[in-house]
């Protein structure tokens, strides 16, 4: 297979994201900018031309951009015919757009790679995870924290053994900036949106299955949450079929910067990953350090995970290797979300076993 053109349909902070990363991928020729409205694949366009052109600085290209020049870019509207022509395609568009546009891909032979979470309500992600159980076309879910070479590593730890029984876990999901207003009414909440990401790689980490999910959640700064029945701080205790447990944090807005860690506790070693130089927390311990530079949003906390997503993506378009994240990847994260808001609703701990088809 020769050079490849991967459209992105979606062409909000993600998906100008995943067009900038695949522009500057060796082994792509074009990107192609989709949309409905000529105006926004125009605006789109005309970012990506910024972070793209020679001197650009870090903050627009990315800290890992590579040297060189980028593939060219072009533009094309939702008509009938716009999966023409297209090798790869990049979902990150509206969650409510994702079933109808899966499909779309399916039917035209076109590998996509979906950004989370494929549907927000249970019942359609169960039905589609069961329809592309053994799709003839790829499709890649974007947990991207499985493609992160520091949860990559530790998960081979745990399971290699090195960390013994693991006992104790502590998911940090800390974001620095608040979602926007006009993101609220659809992203689901922050346990369909933003915790889901450590639902999914917390079962993935331990090889473990999640039994029971504790929740509580509180609007504490912003308002506008509570309006659309949404949280800024949350929190949950996972209990494990082991009997390990894991703490989950989350909170917006976290003034400090964004800070993404998984702890692992166990009874010969402890091991963290996402914890590096940036992780902005400092000690107040007499001559304990500061951080000099924090992460500023997942953008560039998570850009190696994003930009190796993208070369798998790339890899299993051409047959190279299999999708670490199919669709029914994210229907065990998708379930414990559910029974997360259900606790929070109870005020009590939920099981697994009685959230829609969970067995």
């Amino acid at each position: 297979m020769s050079g490849l053109r991967i459209g992105v349909i979606g062409l909000g902070r993600i998906g100008v994201m995943h067009a900038r990363n695949l522009a500057q991928t060796e082994g792509v020729d074009e990107v192609v900018l989709i949309g409905r409205s000529t105006a926004r694949v125009d605006a789109a366009r005309a970012e990506l031309e910024k972070a793209l052109a020679p001197g650009a600085p870090a903050v627009l290209r990315g800290d890992l951009a590579p040297e060189g020049a980028a593939a060219p870019l072009s533009t094309r509207l939702t008509d009938g015919t716009w999966l023409e022509g297209l090798d790869g395609l990049v979902i990150a568009s509206s969650t409510a757009s994702h079933p109808q546009l899966m499909r779309q891909a399916a039917a035209a032979g076109v590998p996509a790679l979906v950004e989370k979470p494929i549907a927000l309500e249970l019942e359609e992600f169960e039905a589609l995870a069961a329809e592309f159980a053994e799709p003839r076309t790829p499709v890649m879910v974007a947990f991207h924290r499985r493609y992160d070479a520091g949860y990559q590593e530790l998960r081979r730890r745990i399971q290699a053994g090195d960390a013994g029984t693991v006992r104790l876990v502590h998911a940090l999901s800390h974001d620095h900036y608040h979602i926007t207003t006009d993101y609220m009414p659809g992203s689901g909440g922050i346990w369909r949106d933003m915790v889901i990401h450590d639902f999914d790689a917390l079962p993935w980490l331990l090889n473990d299955e999640v039994v029971s999910v504790y929740a509580t959640g509180a609007v504490v700064d912003e308002p506008a949450y509570a309006e659309h029945g949404d949280v800024d701080t949350a929190s949950a205790i996972l209990t494990f079929a082991s009997g390990a447990q894991a703490i989950v944090s989350a909170g917006r807005n976290i003034a400090s910067g964004h800070d993404v860690r998984t702890e692992v506790y166990g009874s010969k070693a402890a091991f963290s990953a996402g914890l590096d130089a940036r992780t902005p927390v400092a000690s107040t311990e007499p001559g304990g350090p500061a951080p000099e530079e924090t992460y500023d949003e997942f953008v560039n906390r998570f850009e190696p995970a994003f930009r190796r997503e993208i070369a798998h993506f790339l890899r299993v378009i051409r047959g190279e290797d299999v999708s670490l994240t199919p669709p029914a990847a994210g229907l065990t994260a998708m379930r414990i979300a559910v029974a997360a808001e259900e606790s929070v609703r109870r005020g009590a701990p939920v099981r697994i076993h009685e959230i829609g088809g969970a067995r």
